[in-house]
C-alpha cells in the first residue's frame, strides 16, 4: 500500500511511508507515541486520490532515536525537513493531536506551500495545554506507558496489549516521555511558541474530540482562535481523542477531513 523509505537529515534518520502519486501531496501526521501505521484504516481510501505521505517523527516506530531529550521543536524540524524533501510542491497536511499541532506551525512558517490543514482534536493553546498534561492523571498515565516503551512485543502481549500497540510501544524510545512522565511538560514547549493564526492563510478544519470522553482539546481554547478567524471551519465528535480513526472510511471525523480537502481542490480548479 504504501513503501517505506529512509530520509537522513541534520539531526536524525527519519523512516517516511509514500503512496503513488494519485493526486496532491497529502502529508499525514500522527500523534504523540504513536508512529505512521495509527493511519493504516484510512489509506484504501486515501490513496486512491492522493499522493500520500506518513511519517514517524524521531524515537517514534522505526525512525532513528536522539540524544538530549526529545521536544516539540525537534518534532516540527522532522516534519520541515519531510516538507523540504518535496521540493516545491503544494501539499495539504492532516494531523492527529500533536500532528495536528505540527501540521498549523507548518502552515504559519511554510504559507506559500501548505493548501489545506486538518487537526485531529490538537490544543490550541500552550499554556492550557501544559496545565491538562501536567495534571496528576495524565502524569501517572505517561509514567505508566513509559515503563512499557521498548519492551519486548512478547511481553507486552502478555501485559494485554493489543498487537498493534505492543508494536508500538515496542519501537518507542521511552525518553519520548520524560516531560510528560515527570510533570513538567512546559520544557517539553521550551523552543516553542503558539501558532500565531492570524499568520495561517489557507483553508483550516479544526476538530475536536469530546473531553467528557477523553478528548484533549478543551472548550476553553476554541472561542478566541474562532472569534479571531470566522474563515476557519470548526467540528465537534462525539468521540475519544482517537477519534475514531480506526473505523477507516466509517469515522465521522475522517469523512469531514476528507470532505473538506476535497472541498479545497474543488475550489482551486
Amino acid at each position: 500500500m504504501l513503501c517505506e523509505f529512509s530520509l537522513d537529515t541534520p539531526q536524525v534518520n527519519l523512516n517516511l511511508a509514500e503512496g503513488p502519486a494519485n493526486g496532491p501531496l497529502l502529508l499525514l501526521l500522527h500523534g504523540f507515541t504513536n508512529r505512521w501505521q495509527v493511519f493504516l484504516p484510512v489509506l484504501p481510501e486515501l490513496i486512491q486520490n492522493w499522493h500520500v505521505v506518513a511519517c514517524d517523527f524521531r524515537g517514534h516506530g522505526k525512525s532513528g532515536r536522539v540524544e538530549g531529550g526529545y521536544t516539540a521543536a525537534g518534532f516540527f524540524a522532522d516534519a520541515a525537513a519531510v516538507l523540504q524533501h518535496f521540493g516545491q510542491e503544494p501539499v495539504f497536511i492532516l494531523g492527529h493531536s500533536m500532528g495536528g499541532s505540527i501540521a498549523l506551525h507548518l502552515a504559519q512558517e511554510y504559507p506559500e506551500r501548505v493548501r489545506a490543514v486538518v487537526t485531529g482534536d490538537t490544543s490550541l493553546d500552550l499554556t492550557v495545554h501544559v496545565d491538562v498534561m501536567n495534571n496528576r492523571r495524565n502524569t501517572k498515565l505517561f509514567g505508566l506507558r513509559r515503563k512499557l516503551a521498548g519492551k519486548p512485543v512478547d511481553e507486552l502481549l502478555r501485559r494485554g496489549l493489543l498487537p498493534e500497540t505492543a508494536v508500538e510501544m515496542w519501537q518507542l524510545d521511552p525518553a519520548v516521555m520524560d516531560y510528560h512522565a515527570e510533570g513538567r511538560v512546559e520544557g517539553f514547549f521550551a523552543d516553542i511558541k503558539d501558532v500565531d493564526f492570524g499568520k495561517i492563510f489557507c483553508p483550516l478544519l479544526l476538530t475536536q474530540a469530546n473531553p467528557a470522553k477523553g478528548g484533549l482539546l478543551q472548550d476553553a481554547e476554541i472561542p478566541g482562535v474562532l472569534a479571531g478567524n470566522a474563515q476557519f471551519k470548526f467540528l465537534r465528535f462525539d468521540t475519544g481523542h482517537d477519534l475514531e480513526i480506526g473505523k477507516g472510511s466509517d469515522s465521522a471525523f475522517f469523512k469531514a477531513a476528507l470532505a473538506f480537502f476535497q472541498h479545497v481542490r474543488e475550489k482551486s480548479v
